[in-house]
């Protein structure tokens, strides 16, 4: 069956305990193996996907992950990139100049590992990710110059990322997005989930109609009005629900398996 779902994580696959549900793994895993494509598609990095990539079997062949917003599009074994957008030690200098003056804390995310820059203070980002990925506490100027970065992640108040979302898109060198109230993301200019699925859609000959697309924040956006099926969960932030197709229940109700039970009953009622 030529279609496919794409999935947020965080507060939409998964669930407050950060896992998938039994009842979303079944519905999937039976998708699946219809020949629907399941596509991961997360804020993440690769390590922190991979546990729930495993706990889906998502790794047959043309099996396709999404990490970094968009930033990586790759072989769900990470055996083979299909694309990936980076951000340059050098690109990074106005945001280095603007934490000097703005006084808020920088952690660089590179493919696997986190550079936590200690002249800007320690953020809890760390606590967030530290299981997944390796932390170097460090400053800029010790990095070396040929590190790239997938993105950069400032951990401040609503009111704090706000402020610096709007400063930081002045500059027109990035794209900022939203991927917790208090997590705000530096990715490359022009990068989003939608392109990443874009890329992934092409690669595997699937028209942009026959994709639905779960998410619950600010960086789904793109990806909920790209899908020929965006839906918003129970859970989601207000301006997701404004643009989506459809609105299912919580992540905590399982509220990706509800809307895919009505959707394929055909297949899942087998």
């Amino acid at each position: 069956m030529n279609k496919a779902i794409a999935l947020d994580m965080d507060n939409t696959l998964l669930n407050s305990k950060k896992e998938i549900s039994r009842r979303n793994k079944s519905v999937l895993k039976k998708l699946h193996n219809s020949g629907i494509k399941i596509i991961l598609c997360s804020g993440r990095p690769y390590n922190s996907l991979r546990p729930y990539l495993e706990n889906l079997d998502l790794f047959q062949p043309n099996d396709i992950c999404i990490c970094f917003n968009g930033g990586l599009v790759e072989s769900s074994d990470a055996k083979q990139k299909i694309d990936s957008h980076t951000i340059s030690k050098d690109d990074l200098i106005p945001v280095i100049k603007l934490a000097e003056s703005e006084h808020f804390t920088l952690d660089l995310v590179a493919e696997n590992k986190v550079y936590s820059l200690a002249e800007f203070g320690k953020s809890h980002y760390e606590d967030y990710m530290g299981k997944f990925m390796p932390f170097e506490n460090t400053t800029f100027d010790k990095i070396p110059i040929d590190v790239v970065f997938f993105k950069a992640m400032v951990i401040g108040s609503v009111s704090e990322n706000t402020k610096l979302r709007t400063q930081i898109e002045k500059l027109n060198l990035f794209h900022t997005t939203r991927s917790h109230p208090t997590f705000l993301e530096i990715l490359p200019l022009k990068v989003n989930k939608a392109v990443g699925l874009k890329t992934a859609l092409n690669y595997l000959n699937i028209d942009r109609k026959d994709l639905i697309a779960f998410g619950d924040e600010a960086n789904d956006q793109e990806m909920i009005e790209f899908a020929g099926t965006g839906v918003a969960m129970g859970n989601a932030v207000p301006e997701l629900k404004e643009i989506a197709d459809e609105i299912t229940v919580s992540n905590d109700l399982d509220g990706v398996a509800v809307f895919l039970e009505k959707v394929f009953p055909q297949i899942l009622n087998n």
